[in-house]
C-alpha cells in the first residue's frame, strides 16, 4: 500500500449515530474532517469543527445549519435530485482537501463513521462506496465493530494484534477473492472465495498475532468488538 500522506475523517448521515465521544476519539488522529449532510449534527455534539460540509442538507437542522456558517466551514451543497448519494459526493471532496493541505490525493486513508446505523440500504451502498474506494484501504470503524476493505490495490493484509484476541472476526468476499486468515480458530490458506460467500463468517481470533490477506479480489475484514464505552 502507498504509504499514507493523511488521514481523512467522514462523519456520515446515520439515522442511528455514533456517541459522540467515539467520534471525537476518530477525529483526533485524522488531519481533515468531512461532515456528510446529517453527520454535522454529531460533529457539533462532540465539539468537532469540520472541515466542510457535504450533501443535499435535508437531513441536518436549521441549528446546526447555522452552527456551521459561524465557525466558517466550507459548505459544498448539492440538488435533492442527484444521482450520487452524500457520501459518494464526500469521498470526492475529500480528496480535493486532501490536495489544497499539500497531500496526495492518491495516498490519503479514508475513515468512515456514523455510516451503517438504521438503514439496510443505505448501508449495502455504503460498503459499495468503501469497494469503490479499495485503492485507498478505507476503514469503517462504527459503534461495535470495524472493518477494512481489503485489496492488493490498496490494503491487501490487516495484522490486527492483542486488541482482537478472543474477538469475533467476519470476512465477506465484495467479489471473488483469493484470502488468508492466521491464528484463527479456523484458519484459510489462499482460499479462493465466490463473491459474497459466507464461509468467512463468525471466526475467533485466537492469538495476539492474527492476519488476514487478500491476495485476489476485494473483502470486508471486520472485527466485531461489542458495544463501544468511554
Amino acid at each position: 500500500m502507498t504509504d499514507i500522506d493523511m488521514h481523512v475523517l467522514l462523519v456520515d448521515g446515520s439515522p442511528q449515530a455514533n456517541p459522540p465521544e467515539l467520534v471525537a476519539g476518530l477525529a483526533e488522529d485524522c488531519e481533515v474532517v468531512v461532515a456528510v449532510d446529517r453527520g454535522a449534527e454529531v460533529c457539533r455534539a462532540a465539539g468537532i469543527v469540520p472541515s466542510a460540509l457535504v450533501g443535499d442538507m435535508d437531513t441536518i437542522s436549521e441549528e446546526t445549519l447555522a452552527w456551521v456558517r459561524e465557525h466558517g466551514v466550507r459548505e459544498e451543497a448539492f440538488d435533492e435530485e442527484k444521482d450520487d448519494t452524500d457520501l459518494s459526493l464526500a469521498f470526492d471532496v475529500a480528496s480535493e482537501l486532501v490536495a489544497e493541505a499539500g497531500g496526495n490525493p492518491a495516498s490519503w486513508m479514508p475513515i468512515v463513521t456514523c455510516a451503517s446505523g438504521g438503514r439496510p440500504d443505505h448501508f449495502l451502498g455504503v460498503v459499495g462506496q468503501l469497494a469503490r474506494h479499495a485503492e485507498l484501504g478505507p476503514l469503517l470503524f462504527e459503534n461495535g465493530y470495524e472493518a477494512f476493505v481489503l485489496s492488493p490495490k490498496g490494503r491487501a493484509t490487516w495484522d490486527i494484534g492483542e486488541m482482537g484476541r478472543g474477538k469475533t472476526f467476519s470476512l465477506v468476499p465484495l467479489e471473488e477473492s483469493v484470502v488468508s486468515e492466521e491464528n484463527m480458530y479456523w484458519e484459510l490458506d489462499h482460499e479462493r472465495l465466490a463473491g459474497l460467500a459466507d464461509r468467512g463468517i463468525s471466526n475467533r481470533v485466537t492469538t495476539g498475532m492474527a492476519r488476514v490477506t487478500c491476495h485476489e479480489g476485494c473483502v470486508l475484514a471486520m472485527l466485531i468488538w461489542g458495544v463501544w464505552r468511554a
